[in-house]
């Protein structure tokens, strides 16, 4: 049994992204929630900054998130849970600063946090756990913005099985078909006729996911969330440099005229996992 205190930190975390108000989670936010808004919502000034922190990174904010971030990670530097043990809230924050810093295009200090993020989880949760993997997922993207794709692949083809097999990501899951279409962007340079193919599955994938999400829509449900259109995004972005050799010639001009995201155009990163945590499914 999992100790009571994962569930309490877990929730802590998550209620950051989806106690908005359900207006604002049945449509994609074109801007970050008022100041004013979040300190009705958390009067606390710590769960504030720590709510403005996660709103702005789920909106795309990815620098203005980061300093948020950052006083979040300080705030639960430390912690015991109720075992006398660290609390993981620490290393869950440093996932999303992770993510921060990888949408502004600062991969190496990406890599350094999620490094020590990935061995105190695992050690804690295992190998298999949703927050393992998200954070895997990150550092080989992250690996990858380094230029770094020996390293990266190994990570990203050794977590796709779990993140297929994992209850709370699956193979539908926008973690998931990012790892795929960053697996067939690396494959690109190894066996194109590879790359193409798991490109094309991971785009099929994504448009059945897309057009499942409209017909939630048309019945009532919920719309996709900021992060998850996001994420959609990205994974598009990947794809087109495989799929679409012009793609490919403006993402290298975009990296050569700016870092500011993973071998795809700026708009992916003013797109980056929910990715992970922010999605409904980990709730």
């Amino acid at each position: 049994l999992e100790p009571p205190a994962r569930t309490v930190t877990r929730l802590t975390l998550r209620s950051c992204a989806s106690s908005t108000p359900t207006a604002m989670c049945d449509k994609a936010a074109a801007s970050p929630t008022p100041a004013s808004l979040l300190r009705k919502l958390f009067p606390h000034e710590a769960m504030c900054d720590q709510a403005a922190g996660v709103e702005l990174l789920n909106s795309g904010a990815f620098s203005e998130a980061e300093s948020h971030l950052r006083f979040a990670i300080a705030q639960t530097a430390g912690e015991k849970n109720v075992h006398g043990l660290q609390n993981a809230e620490q290393f869950m924050w440093t996932r999303r600063l992770a993510e921060s810093l990888i949408g502004q295009g600062k991969f190496e200090e990406a890599t350094r946090c999620l490094k020590p993020a990935i061995k105190q989880l695992q050690i804690k949760y295992g190998p298999n756990d949703e927050d393992v993997l998200d954070c895997k997922y990150l550092l080989a993207e992250s690996l990858f913005g380094e230029g770094k794709r020996h390293d990266a692949d190994p990570i990203a083809q050794s977590i796709l099985e779990g993140l297929h097999g994992n209850l709370k990501r699956g193979p539908d899951h926008f973690t998931t078909l990012k790892c795929r279409a960053l697996c067939a962007l690396y494959q690109k340079k190894q066996c194109k006729s590879i790359a193409k193919g798991l490109a094309q599955s991971t785009l099929e994938a994504l448009e059945s996911v897309l057009e499942q999400a409209e017909t939630r829509v048309e019945a009532g449900g919920r719309k996709l969330m900021e992060p998850e259109l996001l994420a959609a995004e990205k994974v598009r972005g990947f794809l087109a440099q495989v799929l679409d050799p012009e793609a490919d010639g403006k993402a290298k001009d975009s990296r050569a005229s700016s870092k500011s995201s993973t071998c795809v155009p700026d708009s992916e990163y003013a797109a980056s996992d929910f990715g992970g945590s922010r999605c409904p499914s980990k709730a």
